[in-house]
């Protein structure tokens, strides 16, 4: 009897342990589940890039404190831009442009068409500003004139130009420096409070490796003041005042070709005679490498033949010494 209930306890108790072993591996499992979703749960809740909340462990929500709740949002401050002195101002000026143009025209008397073209660059306000007159073959004049007219009197000088021959080609431009002045403008800016500071920091100098210091750095910011303010003034002629080159040609006779020069054939013959030279000339350069190499061939092939031959008149001397004569 008293084996029995041993045997009994002890089943019991085996079936104790195995149960508590389920109930633990199901708490373990249960618990990696809800650790799971969790995760899950943060990763799929959504982040808003432009505004953050306050956590409530941070930003307690108290009615009597005056605290904002957690629920409250606050946006992200931004930073406003700032600009260099005058430079937002520049942002919004005119743009700049410089014009430019070339006319060729076939005009019937290039001597008698400079002196209209002249009239009508000073009609509009403007002047010319380069000129040259050339005689081609056929005692036919060429001329080209360089007119600077401002940029408000562009368009009609240029039809004015083209009514006094015949157009023959034609080419305008608009180029725009409005980038590069802003960008001008910015730096002189720049570089006038620079020198305001080192003035000032002139006045309180007190020793002399100061004052040479102070002074180096005064002056390199002078020469670049004024190599800007040279390039500003460029840009203002060539915005102001547009350029426009004019060339002026007169017709071919028509039956009349080139005339007849002795002088003139000779000189073709010469350089005829003198290309045909030069033209040999680069064509034996080119094969004296293949001469040398024909030299040595040529050499090498009478040593062979040398040698043959030698060895001919031996083996014949030999047979001749073998079998005497009357043997």
């Amino acid at each position: 009897m008293v084996a029995k209930k041993i045997a009994v306890y002890k089943l019991f108790i085996i079936f104790y342990e195995n149960v508590l072993d389920m109930t633990r591996r199901i708490l373990l499992v249960s618990c990696l589940l809800l650790f799971a979703l969790a995760c899950a749960g943060c990763l799929s809740a959504p982040w808003d890039s432009d505004r953050v909340k306050i956590d409530e462990q941070f930003a307690p929500s108290t009615a009597s404190s005056g605290i904002p709740s957690r629920d409250v949002v606050y946006p992200i401050p931004t930073i406003a831009p700032t600009y260099a002195p005058g430079y937002a101002a520049d942002l919004e000026a005119d743009q700049k442009i410089i014009r430019t143009g070339s006319l060729n025209l076939e005009v019937k008397n290039v001597s008698s068409t400079l002196d209209p073209l002249k009239q009508i660059a000073t009609l509009h306000g403007g002047y010319v500003g380069s000129m040259s007159v050339n005689t081609q073959y056929g005692n036919r004049l060429y001329a080209s004139l360089t007119i600077r007219i401002p940029a408000g009197e562009f368009d009609v000088t240029v039809s004015d130009i083209k009514k006094l021959g015949t157009l023959t080609s034609e080419s305008l431009s608009a180029d725009d420096v409005t980038e590069e002045y802003v960008d001008l403008q910015a730096r002189r800016n720049a570089l006038a409070s620079q020198l305001v500071q080192y003035n000032r920091i002139m006045e309180q100098a007190e020793n002399v490796s100061e004052i040479l210091e102070v002074q180096v750095q005064i002056e390199r910011v002078q020469v670049e003041l004024d190599r800007i303010d040279g390039r500003l003034k460029y840009l203002d002629n060539r915005v102001d005042y547009g350029t426009i080159t004019v060339s002026l040609v007169e017709p071919e006779p028509v039956g009349q070709g080139k005339e007849f020069s002795l002088v003139s054939v000779l000189n073709d013959g010469i350089q005829g005679f003198l290309a045909v030279t030069g033209g040999l000339i680069i064509i034996l350069i080119s094969i004296i490498p293949l001469i040398i190499l024909g030299i040595i061939a040529y050499v090498i092939y009478r040593i062979w033949r040398r040698r043959k031959g030698a060895k001919k008149t031996t083996s014949g001397e030999t047979k001749r010494e073998g079998n005497p004569p009357g043997a």
